[in-house]
């Protein structure tokens, strides 16, 4: 009978191992008690968070908020458990080192004899790819919309527009009283032209020849023209690259337009100053990753769902435009994108780009 109990215990252990270690392989798991004290954190939790266990248990769940969502979402989650009733949502949560991942979240309220909760029992389950994916057909539909609208306007303004350039040029001679007048409406006309010239990139097809070639070379010639008007603004430029670095199938032009775009964007971002980092990284998967990291305002969580939207923008000028072909021109040498950013710290951009040959 006893070695018949043994026997019955040692296989309910080793089923209670199974699905624990199955547990561990694909959900989130935490428990917290009733103030939210992290009680406990599996495997998953901890390659997740980036966090160890010991780091984790003690603290509270504001050791992974990203600042994303509001106050009010966190109090009625809450409400909901601290009733006794099981709350379900998608929740945003930033790692150890500040990237940020989604979860979608089941947390389970444990409730004592009195009906009242113990403790929390949360099964998360990563959906930071789903959300992404979302994100990109989003954004696409909305490029794609702009793209349509733009292939109608954009010829029936750029027309017109060059015969009014050419008309104040022809002023500029018999009216040098006015020349600053001119040279201001000069200006805004090549604004205009240059925002009419990205409708025309996402507009139609772009015919592009492709040529292997050193990134590093293309980063310098960008990083040398940048450096004047960023040094205007009180900041420093500084580049770092790997060695070796593979070379890249690109198209020259359109990459040092979007490395322009994006030194363009910190500098701007920098009024007082600072230092732009731009760092050349061989990622050994046939990859190549470009990183700028600069010391500017930063973009609120709120704004930076929404960058790289067509006509979003937090400048006072801006279109949201050259992100949107910046994304364009990287998707289309099959790379890949982000932007990290928090307010008051700065911002990272990653362009990841396949090495020649890995296409």
């Amino acid at each position: 009978m006893l070695n018949e109990a043994l026997k019955n215990l040692e296989s309910a252990l080793k089923e209670l191992i199974d699905i624990n270690e199955a547990l561990d392989e694909t959900l989130i798991v935490a428990v917290t008690d009733q103030r939210g004290t992290i009680t406990f954190a599996n495997k998953k939790f901890c390659e997740i968070s980036k966090y160890s266990k010991e780091e984790l248990l003690g603290q509270n769940h504001r050791i992974i908020n990203s600042g994303y969502h509001s106050k009010e979402f966190f109090r009625q989650m809450w409400r909901t458990i601290a009733n006794g009733r099981i709350w379900r949502g998608e929740i945003c949560n930033k790692a150890k080192d500040g990237t940020l991942y989604w979860v979608d979240t089941t947390i389970v309220p444990c409730l004592n004899e009195k009906g009242k909760p113990y403790q929390y029992v949360s099964f998360r389950i990563d959906i930071t790819d789903r959300k992404r994916a979302e994100e990109y057909l989003r954004r696409n539909d909305k490029v794609e919309a702009v793209a349509h609208l733009a292939a109608g306007i954009a010829h029936e303004i750029r027309n017109p527009l060059a015969a009014i350039k050419m008309g104040i040029q022809a002023l500029q001679v018999d009216n040098a009283g006015n020349q600053q007048l001119l040279d201001t409406m000069l200006a805004e006309l090549d604004r205009v032209d240059s925002i009419v010239g990205e409708f025309l990139y996402l507009s139609k097809p772009q015919e592009t020849i492709f040529r292997d070639s050193d990134i590093r070379t293309v980063l310098e010639v960008t990083v040398a023209l940048m450096s004047i008007s960023a040094r205007q603004s009180g900041v420093q430029i500084h580049l770092h690259c790997d060695e070796p670095v593979p070379t890249v199938r690109c198209a020259v032009n359109q990459l040092k337009q979007v490395f322009i775009n994006v030194l363009k964007n910190a500098i701007e971002s920098m009024p007082t100053g600072g230092n732009i980092d731009v760092d050349l990284l061989n990622s050994g998967d046939d990859h190549v990753l470009v990183r700028f990291t600069d010391q500017g305002c930063g973009i609120p969580q709120e704004d930076l769902a929404h960058i790289g939207e067509p006509f979003y923008t937090t400048k006072e000028k801006g279109t949201g435009l050259g992100l949107v072909v910046s994304h364009k021109i990287i998707e289309d040498h099959g790379g890949k994108m982000w932007i990290k950013s928090k307010v008051g710290e700065g911002t990272v951009v990653e362009i990841l780009l396949p090495c020649s040959g890995a296409v």
